[in-house]
C-alpha cells in the first residue's frame, strides 16, 4: 500500500506578539462531518454544481461544504508556540492521528462517528502522554488518558482542559460533526479581502460543550475557515482563531491551512499552530485507538 508523505517546513513565521485545526482541518481544525465516498476524492464541479446557488445556500449546506473538504484519515505533526504580553513562550509538540467511521450511507459505524488519538512528543517530561477520543452518536464521548508517568490508562472529562498550556482546547482540536451543532447563516463578511460565508454554530445541549456557540468565517472557493469566534455559556467572545489564507495547501484534493493563530481574548495570550507533516488517507488498523496500545511505551 502507498502512503503519501509530505512534510512541511514553516513557509513563513508569525510577529513575536501573535500565534492545532489543528488539528481541526487534516485538523484543525480543520471541523467535520462529510459522507464517506465524498472524502474518497477532491470536489468535483459536478458536486459543486448540484449544490444550491450561494445565495441559497442554508448554514447547514455550508457546514457541509466545509465538512466535505476533509480526508478520511489523516496523520499530523504539530507544532504549538504559545506567548504571553511578557514575551515569555513556551513550545509544544504533538501528533494527532484520526479517523472517520461514517460507513457509506453517512451513518456512524456501530454507534461512533470518529476516533482521534493525540500524543504529545515535546517537551521531554510529558512525552507520550496520550488522549484518546472515541466521538460517540447517541452519547457522550468517551475520553481517555495515557500517563506514563503511572503507566495506567484512566478515564476523564476534557471538556474546558487545555493542550498542556496553550490557548486551545481539546474541544478545539477535535474535529467536529455536523450534528454536533444547529448552523445557521448569518450575512456574509469579508475576511483578508475577500467576500466569506458566515455561519453561527450552536452546539447541541447533549454535546457538554464549554462553549455556547461559534461563529465561522468560511472562504468560498475551498470553503476553509479563515476565522473562528469562540463565545463562552455567558455569551461573551473569548477566543479567535485566524487561518491565513496564504498557507493553505492541497493534498489530494483536500485544502488545508497549515499555519494558525488562536488569541485568548481576554488574558492577550496567542497559540500559533504550525502542522510540520501531514500524512493524508493513511490506512489505519483499529488497534491503533485500542486502550492497551497507549500503553505500549
Amino acid at each position: 500500500m502507498n502512503i503519501t508523505t509530505r512534510t512541511v517546513l514553516p513557509r513563513a513565521r508569525f510577529a513575536p506578539c501573535a500565534a492545532v485545526a489543528l488539528l481541526a482541518a487534516g485538523a484543525w481544525l480543520a471541523p467535520a462531518a462529510a459522507r464517506a465516498n465524498d472524502a474518497q476524492a477532491a470536489p468535483t464541479t459536478a458536486i459543486v454544481d448540484a449544490l444550491p446557488d450561494d445565495a441559497a445556500l442554508t448554514g447547514d449546506e455550508i457546514y457541509r461544504r466545509v465538512q466535505k473538504n476533509r480526508f478520511r484519515s489523516y496523520i499530523q505533526d504539530t507544532r504549538l508556540l504559545s506567548g504571553d504580553r511578557a514575551d515569555s513562550t513556551q513550545e509544544t509538540r504533538l501528533q494527532a492521528t484520526w479517523k472517520n467511521l461514517r460507513d457509506a450511507q453517512d451513518e456512524p459505524t456501530k454507534g461512533v462517528y470518529s476516533k482521534s488519538r493525540i500524543e504529545y512528543t515535546y517537551p521531554f517530561d510529558v512525552r507520550f502522554t496520550t488522549y484518546l477520543i472515541i466521538d460517540n452518536a447517541e452519547r457522550a464521548n468517551d475520553q481517555f488518558v495515557y500517563l506514563p508517568s503511572r503507566r495506567r490508562v484512566r478515564r476523564m472529562n476534557l471538556r474546558g482542559e487545555s493542550v498542556l498550556g496553550t490557548d486551545f482546547s481539546f474541544e478545539d482540536v477535535v474535529p467536529r460533526e455536523l450534528e454536533h451543532s444547529t448552523n445557521v447563516r448569518l450575512p456574509d463578511e469579508t475576511a483578508q479581502g475577500i467576500q466569506c460565508w458566515v455561519i453561527e454554530a450552536t452546539p447541541r445541549p447533549e454535546e457538554d460543550s464549554e462553549y455556547s456557540r461559534f461563529v465561522l468565517v468560511v472562504e468560498k472557493q475551498h470553503a476553509v475557515p479563515l476565522v473562528t469566534r469562540y463565545f463562552d455559556r455567558a455569551g461573551i467572545e473569548i477566543k479567535r482563531l485566524e487561518a491565513p489564507r496564504d498557507s493553505i495547501q492541497e493534498f489530494d484534493g483536500i485544502f488545508v491551512p497549515m499555519r494558525a493563530k488562536m488569541m485568548q481574548l481576554q488574558n492577550e495570550t496567542w497559540t500559533e499552530l504550525t502542522v510540520e507533516k501531514l500524512v493524508p488517507n493513511p490506512e489505519l488498523a483499529e488497534g491503533v485507538f485500542d486502550l492497551r496500545r497507549l500503553e505500549g511505551h
